[in-house]
């Protein structure tokens, strides 16, 4: 059978194929592919002069994109819309640049396919958390652009909540609790964190940033974690007496932030953070 990816030999840009063969090869039934040819326009653009379809090099690219998105959890009208892309995902220039001209909508688009394409993980390393490094750098020298912090930040919110909403997951096996502390402003990390888990099939509830330690310790008795997320950015007075109110109610509870000063900041970094939670949520959940 033919290499559709042309792993072996490369193909022509005008190699086309029936839709029967690209189908054996996608592993996808011909009357799925003819499906979505009608319903979501992702089919091929050739016909013969018998007017039979032919699927291009392109056509049977754009399929993969939409399978790949299908697999990590898309739906099928959304893979469909993304498939369109072209090209490679955005990467930290390419943010940057739509960033600073305000195309928000763009902006949006691009978070959008990069948490479907590299996962929330690499999408924070690779491009969201250099961005934010860059935007900082900036603001020290020129204070008048701490709106594009701010902008990239919504975007974040909403790109990641978007990545995760599909994944329905009921915390009854046992969430983890993610709390900013009262006053903190910066939170995307935690949101990350949270689309991070959620990716990981455990569930993780975020708070809203802007409670007081009393209704923080409300929701806790409310949701009854398995484990709390104490989240700081910057030091606060009181954060260690939140801490402790936390313990003092029986709740296991891990700090997480540059706001907890070392020793007493228990998870440093993404990926520890999400080990941690997963080894910690799994077992206490099944108790």
């Amino acid at each position: 059978m033919a290499d559709l990816s042309g792993a072996r030999t490369p193909l022509p840009a005008d190699a086309v194929w029936p839709v029967g063969h690209v189908a054996a090869e996608l592993g996808v039934p011909t009357v799925t592919l003819r499906a979505w040819e009608r319903r979501y326009g992702v089919g091929p653009r050739l016909r013969t002069d018998g007017k039979h379809r032919r699927y291009s090099t392109e056509d049977v690219d754009r399929l993969r994109r939409m399978i790949a998105l299908m697999d990590a959890g898309m739906s099928a009208v959304d893979a469909a819309r993304l498939s369109h892309a072209q090209g490679p995902v955005a990467g930290v220039d390419d943010l940057l640049g739509r960033l600073e001209s305000y195309r928000v909508v763009e902006v949006d688009e691009a978070l959008e396919r990069l948490f479907e394409d590299r996962g929330t993980g690499q999408a924070w390393k690779e491009v969201i958390a250099p961005v934010f490094r860059e935007l900082e750098r900036r603001a020290e020298r020129r204070p008048d652009c701490a709106d594009l912090e701010v902008t990239l930040a919504a975007a974040v919110d909403r790109a990641a909540q978007q990545h995760v909403a599909r994944r329905r997951l009921e915390p009854s096996a046992g969430a983890v609790l993610l709390v900013p502390r009262p006053g903190e402003t910066h939170t995307v990390p935690l949101t990350i964190l949270r689309a991070a888990l959620i990716e990981r099939g455990q569930p993780a509830i975020m708070l809203a940033a802007g409670g007081n330690d009393l209704s923080l310790l409300a929701a806790a008795q409310r949701l009854r974690p398995v484990i709390v997320v104490l989240w700081s950015m910057t030091r606060h007075a009181g954060q260690a007496a939140l801490r402790r109110r936390f313990e003092n109610s029986g709740y296991t509870t891990v700090t997480a932030g540059p706001g907890w000063p070392r020793p007493a900041r228990d998870l440093d970094g993404l990926d520890q953070a999400v080990t941690f939670l997963l080894a910690e949520a799994g077992p206490a959940a099944a108790r």
